[in-house]
């Protein structure tokens, strides 16, 4: 969660939910309805994020972040989510499916954000924002909705997600292209229970100043920023339709699924 999300604005969102905004492309005088996929990579969607000038700014990125170091846009890997921890897993072989790596004693090894080249740096020098999201649209292979697409709506309407921003500038043009990606961790309760084995971040209101300070922080400190903020939105779950035939190759085995963590709220 998710590689799919729709934004839904009516005129003065951004106004009302940020006391002081910059908006150049008159974002908040649209009512905005829109159905963003990531792994597409070339759908834009509004965030809002500290710019030069230290100042809240929205605008609309791409869905899909581009490491600065990359030699083209868009990137040719998944960075639509980016995990906060998540195991090690190898390269996927001949079937599709990828494994575990295990320790000595048997216990999956984990890597952090900040050991992921495509998102470290971003992580690491405070390219943060929040993003707009009204729905959350996941394949789901296990739970309640397994081998289904089902849509998450917050019942407050609109709520804003924890992610990371990078203009990729092309080399030979000089043109910046803004791309984003969405922070994700283990599942609340509601989506591990659907079927899903990761959750979007959201941010308690007044933690939201200190997320967009550009400043640099210590990985730790700021993945440990994040955890204690999290907030547990109250989903409506909606299954829009059935995954293709054959989604029983993607389904996680049983032990797989008794590793999986389930966040709670502290």
């Amino acid at each position: 969660m998710c590689s799919i999300i729709s934004v839904k604005t009516t005129q003065g969102l951004f106004e009302r939910t940020f006391s002081t905004l910059r908006d150049p492309e008159g974002l908040d005088t649209q009512t905005l309805e829109l159905r963003v996929h990531g792994f597409l990579k070339k759908e834009k969607a509004p965030v809002v994020f500290r710019d030069a000038q230290n100042q809240n700014t929205v605008r609309q990125k791409f869905f899909s972040l581009c490491p600065h170091w990359s030699k083209t846009w868009p990137f040719p890997f998944e960075t639509y989510n980016a995990r906060l921890t998540r195991p090690k897993k190898t390269r996927a072989v001949a079937d599709g499916r990828s494994e575990l790596v295990l320790d000595a004693r048997g216990h999956p090894v984990t890597e952090d954000i900040s050991d992921v080249p495509s998102f470290r740096d971003a992580f690491a020098q405070g390219q943060t924002c929040l993003v707009p999201v009204s729905g959350a649209i996941e394949s789901c292979y296990f739970g309640r909705s397994a081998g289904s697409i089902v849509r998450f709506t917050p019942a407050e309407g609109i709520l804003f997600a924890a992610g990371l921003w990078n203009d990729w500038m092309d080399p030979a043009t000089g043109e910046f292209i803004p791309t984003f990606t969405l922070l994700t961790d283990d599942p609340d309760p509601v989506v591990f229970e659907h079927g899903h084995d990761r959750g979007i971040v959201v941010l308690d209101p007044a933690a939201w100043h200190d997320w967009l300070r550009p400043e640099k922080m210590a990985v730790k400190e700021r993945l440990g920023f994040l955890r204690k903020n999290r907030i547990q939105p109250l989903w409506h779950a909606v299954q829009e339709r059935r995954l293709k035939e054959g989604w029983q190759k993607r389904a996680p085995t049983g032990e797989e699924i008794a590793r999986l963590a389930v966040w709670h709220p502290a």
